[in-house]
């Protein structure tokens, strides 16, 4: 009953999908970029092919969309670092992922204020069970190996979504920048090394739309094994996800 409960959530999930909407808009930035630029120009480093020492990803014109749905890839689970996290609400704020078919369904990633290279693993079983530092968390997604990403706000009660269209106010709170297989980054207290196309930048904006200033450097952290999933691509992949659930139900019983 549960396989089927998880199948029924699941295509409730897809159908709401095609109904908020898909791309999110490029972010507009309340400094033009300058603080997020900043940011990744110091963890970039200083090499041969860039004696400048400063990013080449442009935070206003390399945003990486869509950017709403991920997935994690085939090595079987995602890490998150945490690069920075500059917000007054740092000590309630929270990040972690949602199902697709219901984004009240959410499981915490890091939680709190956290120190630059905090990190946490994630990783989601052929049976939609979610597992967070190699410990399930209890909690499946009906969506599986498709899921958003949130920013939880517990000082203002607002949580922002990747997907735009979940939140109160319109505003994109996310950018995304993917790596390019050529900058050397460092994120203490790591040793550096390039930042490979498999590796993702999220940058959040933590306050609602009337009072921010849209510097998206509340809270930045890069993860990795991830892709982001194109609308047309979410249906295929919770198609594979819910057979991956039945059979691992069904292997379970026998």
């Amino acid at each position: 009953m549960k396989t089927q409960s998880l199948v029924n959530a699941a295509v409730a999930g897809v159908l709401g999908l095609s109904m908020v909407g898909a791309a999110n808009a490029t972010v507009v930035f309340g400094d033009g970029g300058a603080a997020l630029q900043g940011v990744l120009n110091n963890i970039t480093n200083v090499t041969p092919a860039n004696p400048s020492g400063n990013s080449s990803v442009n935070v206003v014109t390399d945003q990486f969309s869509p950017d709403q749905t991920w997935a994690i890839t085939g090595s079987g689970g995602s890490i998150s670092t945490l690069i920075i996290e500059l917000a007054g609400f740092a000590n309630g704020n929270s990040f972690g992922v949602y199902d697709l078919a219901n984004p009240a369904n959410s499981v915490q990633i890091f939680a709190g204020a956290q120190g630059a290279g905090s990190q946490a693993s994630l990783a989601i079983l052929a049976d939609g069970s979610v597992v967070v530092n190699f410990a399930d968390t209890g909690i499946d997604f009906a969506s599986g190996n498709a899921f958003g990403f949130y920013l939880n706000v517990s000082d203002t009660g607002n949580r922002w979504h990747s997907n735009s269209a979940l939140n109160i106010d319109g505003l994109d709170h996310m950018a995304a920048y993917q790596g390019n297989d050529s900058d050397v980054i460092q994120i203490p207290p790591f040793s550096a090394g390039v930042w490979t196309s498999s590796e993702y930048v999220l940058a959040w904006e933590d306050l609602e739309a009337s009072v921010s200033d849209r510097d998206y450097t509340d809270f930045v952290v890069i993860v990795e094994s991830v892709k982001p999933i194109p609308e047309p691509g979410i249906l295929a992949l919770l198609g594979l996800g819910l057979l991956g659930m039945v059979g691992g139900r069904r292997f379970t019983k026998a």
